[in-house]
């Protein structure tokens, strides 16, 4: 026993001397975030208790081994303490790892913002395209013991609510969902092929013919996407996902944040970072412009959005002379305004969620 003080006292000047001596990285790859750096000395917040909290937060994100024992936590839980759900996200069949689903608490001021998104806009066809994530498509790989909380009872609610013209893709999903994997298994995005049947609802509702799936070059770019959903567990057990890219011959001029000009909808460069899901639209922007130099069409298009739609967007380019995406969260200005301004849109996209729709800050500031 008399040994047990001295080995306790050798472990802590270990750890010591490996968080002074190690490198310290700026950002997180597994959990896609930028780590704290050392805060400043300053008298106020050292009066306010800020200056410790920020030191703490410093500690916590730059511990020595810190993923690996995040790992081993998690591990423990999962099978010695036979856990289905850690860190908000359920253990689920086949590999499935879902996001919980909280009770809504938004819906009537939601419901409230679209109607006025709607009487803001002039001689347009507004559509809304509600999403029900793997928690509702694949609420079979749930554990027994899950909350019980229906997507769909809230999905329905805003559908009977508004005065838009509703998609609802959710019958599309349930039909194609044990023939294909439809979301990721560590991300809480659809896939690509999820995106796809959406966007078959979407021309059957618009009365275009879609694109069938053996004129796409499908390729696979990456087999080992472990998105948002691994980086809540840090389970190192996992194997990645699949991302495919449906390429098509169109001729394109993609404009993001009038800042940035690409031929392309995808950003490969993402392939071989983390957050692959970005190569998509090329991660977030306010706004993009999207011109299909050889459709013959006229046809323009606005879309509102949360990034479930930066792997949809690529399919209706098959259909539009221009596409004009916005990023509620982001863009400053009022997206009806716009509309409003451009006598060429005729169609607008409402396209969220239902996972994050009750918390996005985005959808309070389409019009």
């Amino acid at each position: 026993m008399k040994f047990v003080p001295a080995f306790t006292s050798l472990i802590v000047i270990v750890f010591l001397l490996a968080f002074i001596v190690l490198p310290k990285s700026s950002f997180s790859e597994i959990e896609n975030r930028s780590l704290a750096s050392f805060p400043k000395l300053n008298w106020d917040d050292i009066k306010d208790g800020d200056y410790m909290s920020d030191v703490s937060t410093y500690l916590s994100d730059h511990f020595p081994l810190k993923n690996t024992f995040v790992n081993s936590k998690t591990q423990f839980e999962q099978h010695v303490l036979k856990m289905d759900c850690i860190n908000n996200i359920y253990i689920g069949k086949d590999g499935y790892r879902i996001e919980q689903y909280e009770k809504p608490e938004n819906t009537g001021k939601i419901i409230n913002t679209i109607n006025k998104f709607n009487e803001a806009v002039k001689n347009i066809n507004v559509d809304l395209m509600l999403v029900p994530t793997a928690y509702t498509i694949y609420d079979d790989k749930l554990p027994y013991h899950h909350k019980d909380i229906s997507q769909l009872e809230t999905l329905n609610n805003i559908y009977s609510s508004v005065s838009t013209s509703n998609i609802d893709v959710y019958p599309s999903l349930m039909l194609y969902r044990d023939n294909e994997q439809l979301f990721y298994k560590l991300d809480h995005h659809w896939t690509t092929d999820g995106a796809y049947y959406a966007y078959v609802k979407y021309c059957e509702h618009k009365g275009f013919t879609p694109v069938p799936k053996e004129d796409f070059n499908i390729q696979e770019v990456t087999n080992d996407f472990k998105g948002t959903i691994y980086s809540k567990l840090n389970d190192y057990s996992l194997e990645g996902d699949v991302i495919k890219v449906y390429g098509y011959n169109n001729d394109l001029t993609v404009n993001y944040d009038n800042k940035k000009t690409t031929n392309s909808l995808y950003n490969m460069d993402y392939v071989d970072k983390k957050d692959k899901y970005s190569l998509f639209l090329d991660n977030l922007h306010s706004y993009i412009e999207i011109t299909n130099n050889n459709i013959d069409t006229d046809r323009e298009l606005v879309i509102a959005k949360d990034s479930y739609a930066n792997s949809f967007i690529p399919f209706l380019v098959n259909h539009y002379k221009k596409i004009y995406v916005f990023d509620p969260r982001s863009y400053k200005g009022a997206i009806s305004d716009f509309v409003n301004e451009h006598s060429n849109v005729k169609d607008v996209l409402m396209l969220y969620n239902m996972n994050t729709i009750d918390k996005d800050t985005g959808i309070n500031a389409i019009y």
